[in-house]
């Protein structure tokens, strides 16, 4: 009697699958450990049911495939050798492709596959003991190909067998059908209190207001919950791709001949389906980063005093209606000094920018289309592909990347993504008279801030928040037909928005409220307007904007964000206090034994910055400053004392490295009342201007 085949494809189907997993999951374990036994009877053990299986389902090729690899694994095992790196590579190829045939076979094929002569012929040659291959992806492309799909390639990564099907449980639709009973119940309800209400027009008004409100809030209350239920329709586990993500990683990780331990565990957290087909090359990406940049070599990493293993680890949590996915490596961490060094050959022009840039600027250059550390690109990493597809892939999700790293410790790419594309949380803020809601995740905080405690930069103003110096920015700016009128109030509300490391303050009118809202596409009037990531209804049923914030702050002038440090400075003397300003340790030192010695109270500061900080907590007689430092420099320092109520009559005394007119001019100009040229320095010469100004 022939045996119907159909009738079992399906457990053929789910048990192929843990097969392929399990050999994975192996094959993992064996290029730990070459020499485990354990190991390579498991393999054989898994492929002999694998090929008995395909053999009862007529899968022919799949069998004579499994039957070569199981003889790959029987002459390792009868001569008492080592799993090399090689073949578990080969078995990671096949498994690979295997995977794929058996989803062919779920969409209705035959079992048959083109690549089968190609992979029989490799595995063949492996039995042989001769050069074979172990990726059946494809043939190798010329390194133009390569470089022209680069671009589509986080579009092609195959986790998702159907993408237009969800296995959903019963138990969500009796939930969604439960909800909508009560639904219907609920207008059944509000329908007969409006007919009572036509036959019965002596009723109170309170009484029919009281009712109908009641009826209103119910069904909206069970409308959101509906809404809810069909939304989780469209989450799916995470797990769904943090397996076939090991697995591709660690196949990388086996040609780049690394010793990396990945540790990428099990996860129970749902995210949105649309979400989750565009996370795997997102991850891969970034893990290849890891492979190929953060992990040192065997040899550099015992150098360093670290182990001869890498370690690189991918970890999902969530935090309310946000999911956090961090790719995380212990290798040698972000070189800035390289980044710098790229950034002046590729942008000569920006030279006095990038020098004087801080690690936070620097780090946006990573993010520029073709920049990269290295100076020949690599197989692995080196492929067309940068940061800054990944990063435009993550704006595209409405999520965000933060990255933080340590030289010769590691570097951690933190992924921030909402659980579900359908609804946002976001905060309705209101600038001459028109409202906008940012994105949640684009806010760092929200302060009340007054005016005087802004401090003027070249490049306009900026504010301290906890120790980091962020640039302030009128939110009308975004908006060339704003005719709003110069803001007269004293307290101003400040949003902090913060991306890829980057912090903005942004001056708006007031702050409404904060909401979970559907966002909706912009209309095709609007489609190739950046500044707008769509539309929502407020309660009213207005449209309100959803603000783009990469673009946003794309579109305003950046200064640079600089961190504040050593703030303390001593307790106020009795006598006569100055402060010396200067990025030099050894002339700070020299002024200071000088002024000292005086019997002046002297404290130091690093840059302008520093010195304002301090300025602002003691109260100092006359301040001794450099004029070139990086963050704030002497001019600008000056220029901040003069128009500062509390500072202007402080006495300062320029100390310069050149000597020429228009900057002797400058000095006066702002308010100087000493110019010292370092090369003619000398010990009675700062000291007697120091006496002079103070009447001493």
């Amino acid at each position: 009697m022939n045996i119907d085949k159909n009738l079992y494809i399906a457990d053929y189907i789910s048990e192929a699958r843990e097969i392929l997993d399990s050999l994975d999951d192996i094959a993992i374990e064996a290029s730990k450990k070459k020499r485990n036994t354990g190991c390579l009877n498991e393999i054989l053990r898994l492929l002999h049911t694998l090929k008995g299986s395909s053999r009862m389902m007529e899968y022919v090729q799949i069998e004579k495939v499994v039957n070569h690899l199981e003889t790959v694994f029987k002459n390792i095992q009868s001569n008492q050798t080592e799993i090399s790196k090689k073949i578990v590579q080969l078995l990671m190829g096949v498994t690979d492709l295997l995977h794929k045939v058996i989803n062919r076979i779920e969409d209705g094929a035959d079992g048959s596959f083109s690549e089968f002569e190609d992979v029989i012929i490799n595995i063949d040659n492996a039995i042989e003991d001769e050069n074979f291959r172990t990726d059946f992806s494809g043939e190798k492309k010329e390194k133009k190909e390569v470089e022209s799909e680069a671009k589509t390639e986080l579009e092609n990564e195959d986790f998702f067998h159907d993408s237009q099907t969800i296995k959903i449980q019963v138990s969500q639709i009796d939930s969604i059908l439960q909800s909508l009973d009560k639904l219907i119940m609920r207008q059944i309800k509000l329908k007969n209190v409006i007919d009572d209400l036509k036959q019965q027009p002596e009723r109170t008004e309170f009484q029919s207001f009281q009712e109908l409100s009641e009826n209103i809030s119910v069904l909206e209350n069970q409308s959101v919950e509906i809404q809810k239920n069909i939304i989780a329709l469209r989450m799916l586990p995470f797990d769904m791709i943090l397996r076939p993500i090991k697995r591709s990683i660690v196949a990388e990780a086996l040609k780049a001949e690394k010793n990396i331990d990945f540790d990428i565990p099990q996860s129970e957290i749902t995210i949105d389906k649309f979400i989750l087909e565009k996370l795997p090359a997102i991850l891969i990406h970034l893990v290849r980063n890891a492979i190929d940049h953060g992990i040192e070599t065997k040899e550099e990493r015992v150098k360093l005093g670290k182990t001869e293993t890498g370690k690189i680890s991918v970890t999902v949590s969530q935090v309310s209606n946000r999911i956090f996915v961090n790719v995380k490596d212990d290798g040698h961490g972000i070189d800035y000094e390289k980044i710098k060094e790229k950034a002046l050959r590729l942008y000569p022009e920006r030279e006095a920018e990038i020098q004087t840039a801080d690690k936070t600027e620097l780090l946006q250059y990573i993010f520029v289309p073709g920049f990269s550390t290295k100076n020949e690109q690599s197989e692995l990493s080196g492929r067309g592909i940068g940061l800054d597809v990944v990063r435009t892939e993550m704006d595209k999700l409405k999520g965000k990347i933060s990255v933080y790293s340590e030289l010769n410790k590691g570097t951690n790419f933190e992924l921030s993504l909402p659980a579900s594309l359908a609804t946002q949380d976001g905060l309705f803020v209101s600038v001459s008279n028109s409202s906008y809601l940012i994105l949640s995740h684009y806010i760092k905080e929200i302060l009340t801030v007054n005016k005087d405690e802004f401090l003027q930069m070249q490049h306009g103003p900026v504010i301290n928040v906890h120790n980091e110096l962020i640039p302030i920015f009128d939110f009308d700016i975004i908006n060339s037909n704003s005719k709003k009128q110069t803001n007269t109030k004293k307290e101003l509300s400040v949003v902090v928005l913060e991306y890829l490391n980057r912090k903005i303050g942004v001056i708006v009118d007031k702050i409404l409220h904060y909401g979970t809202v559907v966002i909706k596409p912009v209309p095709p009037l609007l489609k190739d307007f950046n500044a707008l990531q769509g539309v929502v209804f407020d309660e009213n049923y207005r449209i309100i904007p959803v603000l783009n914030i990469p673009d946003t702050m794309r579109r305003f002038k950046v200064v640079n964000v600089y961190d504040i440090k050593n703030l303390e400075v001593r307790k106020m003397p009795k006598m006569h206090s100055v402060l010396v300003v200067d990025d030099s340790h050894t002339t700070r030192h020299i002024e200071q034994i000088i002024l000292e010695a005086e019997n002046y109270n002297v404290s130091t500061a690093v840059d302008g910055i520093d010195a304002l900080e301090k300025m602002k907590q003691y109260k100092f007689d006359l301040v001794v400053t450099d004029v070139k430092m990086p963050r704030m420099d002497g001019f600008v320092l000056l220029h901040n004392m003069r128009h500062k109520e509390e500072l202007k009559n402080i006495p300062v005394i320029i100390v310069s490295s050149v000597f020429e007119s228009d900057t002797l001019e400058k000095a006066k100009n702002l308010g100087a009342q000493g110019y010292i040229v370092k090369s003619d320095f000398e010990r009675e010469s700062l000291a007697a201007k120091v006496k002079e100004l103070l009447n001493d």
